[in-house]
């Protein structure tokens, strides 16, 4: 049993030693990161796509309405009442009759601009959604490289408590063999190991996870990467919230989808009034043997009669959806106003935290334990009070990565609530 554990307690340090050296291959900056994710990110090429198709229907708008040629009145026969008439084509034709007429509609009070002027404002909203893709995307992308970073601290941590474990387990096997301390130290020290390796390998898997979730972002490029930038004491930002409310109205791509959205409501209103007026219908008519001119030509004019259907309904619909956006608009800056004042609070009350502990105390922590791992292996300390200290050790320094973490991450839903990266 005794040989069982201490191959595990091997196999546990190689098993940090390979993950490591995996890391190593793959390690990448988050600026790199985001280089990658802007290139070959799947979702952003697709909504690419619908900029294009965007500008697409801008096209399309501007194009009038296809002339309408008809054709009729052919007879295929003659009877004994049939006039003869001069030739078509040779002999052929001197007694058939043909009507052709060419039609095109003409569209009044400025429907066809005025459409055009709301795809335009589709276009506008498609870059819009671009834009607020984006802006989600790098959120989420950021979080995830975040709680990967976090991982990666929390490895580092325990990889080194399993190194220190993994030696004094030795060192006290030999030192019990001898008869110099007794099996239940001996125990205590081993079972401390592998219970440091357990979260270590739990550690690691989370990481494994936290990669490909990263890595998701990154399209075909997409590999197992880490980070390589260090999670060390954050750089504060002084609390700007009435500048950052400012920024947030300028610059947030979902606010300005909303203010887009009323005026794609007010060009909408201006075709349902333009509806009222209906269409124009121009005409010209050739009519061979069919009148008293053996070749007619005429032409003619065709329009609605605005009687009882001038678009009362739609220009109604239209008129409310307009009060609907202008409520949704206000809504939408309180609720942006709201969200920056919460978040401030919570940076700043974050940020004294930190910066009542965080003056050199991650340094005193470490100096202090490789003062008390030297004085335990002298025998200055028993190992109730050395385990005590590592316990307090570790929750300290977990502590202090947490708290340097939510700062960051704060930070990064500050600037996902603003809508562009915030300066120092």
């Amino acid at each position: 049993m005794r040989k069982i554990g201490i191959v595990f307690i091997i196999l546990l340090g190689l098993n940090s030693k390979l993950c490591a050296q995996e890391v190593a291959e793959n390690r990448l900056q988050k600026s790199e990161i985001e280089e990658v994710f802007l290139v070959h990110n799947l979702s952003l090429m697709a909504q690419r796509f619908q900029l294009k198709q965007a500008e697409a229907a801008v096209l399309q708008a501007k194009l009038w309405p296809n002339p309408n040629i008809s054709v009729s009145e052919v007879n295929l026969w003659k009877n004994s009442s049939s006039e003869s008439l001069p030739a078509l084509i040779g002999n052929y034709g001197r007694h058939q009759q043909v009507q052709i007429e060419l039609e095109q509609t003409i569209e009044l009070a400025g429907k066809r601009k005025k459409r055009v002027q709301l795809q335009l404002l589709e276009k506008q909203n498609a870059q819009l959604q671009f834009e607020e893709l984006l802006r989600n995307l790098k959120y989420d992308l950021r979080s995830q490289c975040l709680d990967l970073q976090v991982l990666q601290e929390k490895e580092r941590l325990y990889a080194n408590q399993v190194d220190i474990f993994h030696k004094l387990a030795q060192s006290y096997q030999n030192q019990w063999k001898a008869g110099n301390v007794s099996e239940m130290d001996y125990l205590r020290i081993q079972s401390e190991t592998i219970a440091f390796g357990n979260k270590l390998n739990e550690i690691q898997q989370e990481k494994i996870a936290k990669m490909n979730d990263v890595a998701r972002y990154l399209g075909a490029k997409g590999k197992v990467l880490s980070i390589a930038d260090t999670l060390g004491s954050p750089a504060f930002i002084a609390n700007r919230r009435d500048e950052w409310k400012i920024m947030a109205l300028d610059n947030r791509s979902d606010y300005k989808i909303i203010h887009n959205e009323f005026k794609k409501g007010q060009a909408q209103l201006d075709i349902e009034k333009a509806e009222r007026v209906p269409d124009l219908k121009v005409s010209l008519n050739y009519d061979r043997g069919g009148n008293i001119m053996r070749d007619f030509v005429g032409v003619g004019v065709a329009m609605d009669l605005p009687l009882f259907n001038r678009n009362q309904g739609n220009i109604r619909v239209a008129t409310l959806e307009l009060e609907k956006n202008k409520v949704e608009i206000e809504q939408f800056r309180i609720d942006i106003e709201r969200e920056i004042d919460f978040l401030s609070s919570r940076l700043s009350n974050l940020e004294a935290s930190l910066k009542s502990t965080d003056n050199g105390f991650d340094g005193q922590l470490d100096v202090a334990l490789e003062r008390y791992v030297r004085n335990f292996q002298e025998r200055r300390l028993t190992i109730v009070e050395f385990i005590d200290f590592i316990n307090n050790y570790m929750e300290n320094k977990e502590s202090l990565l947490e708290r340097r973490a939510k700062y960051l991450q704060y930070r990064e839903e500050l600037t996902y609530l603003v809508g562009k990266d915030i300066v120092q």
